[in-house]
C-alpha cells in the first residue's frame, strides 16, 4: 500500500517517520521529494580494476567533494554519489522506493533501482548517472529524489552497515561475502 500525503504527514507529526530538516514542501502527493546535500563523491581515479569482493572498504577509491559555488557538476556519461540534505528515519513497516524526479530524468539523469529498507535511518546516498553528452548541474537544496513510501506486511528492522550514515557514503567492500 503506497502512502498518500495525508498519511505521510500523520506519521511525521506523530514522530514515527522522521525527516530532518523538515519542510512541508518535500511531502508530495505520494511520497517525499528529498533535496540534494552539500557534498558528493566521485571516483578518485580512472582506469583501475576494482574487485568489490577483495575490499573491506572502498572509501579510498572516492574523493568526497563540497559543492563549489553552490553547484555539483556531473560530467557526460559519468556518475556521482549524492547525499540527501534530509536525514530520514523510516518506521519498521515502511519502505522507500527511490526514483529521480521526472523533470531531471528528461535532461538525461537517472538513478538505479533503489529501496530504502524499513527501519533505515540516515542521509540517503544514491548514485546519479548522467547518460547525456552534456555536463549537468545540480544544486544543493534542490528537490531531486522522489521517494515513494509503501507499507510492508509485517515489520523488519534494518540492521545493515549504512545505518545512521551521515553525509555522502561511498560503498562498503564485499570482502567475506563473495565465494
Amino acid at each position: 500500500m503506497i502512502l498518500a500525503r495525508d498519511e505521510i504527514l500523520r506519521l511525521i507529526k506523530g514522530g514515527t517517520l522522521g525527516v530532518e530538516p523538515f519542510s512541508e514542501d518535500v511531502v508530495r502527493e505520494n511520497g517525499l521529494d528529498l533535496r540534494v546535500g552539500n557534498e558528493y563523491a566521485i571516483y578518485a581515479f580512472e582506469g583501475q580494476v576494482i574487485d568489490p569482493c577483495e575490499l573491506e572498504s572502498a572509501r579510498h577509491l572516492f574523493s568526497i567533494v563540497e559543492a563549489k559555488d553552490g553547484r555539483i557538476i556531473i560530467p557526460p556519461r559519468s556518475f556521482a554519489l549524492l547525499t540527501t540534505m534530509e536525514y530520514v528515519r523510516l518506521p519498521n513497516d515502511v519502505i522507500g522506493l527511490c526514483n529521480l524526479r521526472s523533470t531531471l530524468a528528461r535532461y538525461g539523469l537517472s538513478v538505479p533501482p533503489t529501496i530504502i529498507d524499513a527501519g533505515f535511518e540516515g542521509n540517503v546516498t544514491i548514485e546519479v548517472i548522467n547518460n547525456s553528452g552534456n555536463y549537468l548541474v545540480l544544486r544543493p537544496g534542490m528537490r531531486f529524489l522522489h521517494v515513494v513510501l509503501a507499507k510492508t506486511i509485517g515489520e523488519a528492522k534494518y540492521q545493515g552497515r549504512y545505518l545512521g550514515q551521515r553525509g555522502v557514503t561511498p560503498p562498503k567492500g564485499l570482502k567475506g561475502e563473495c565465494h
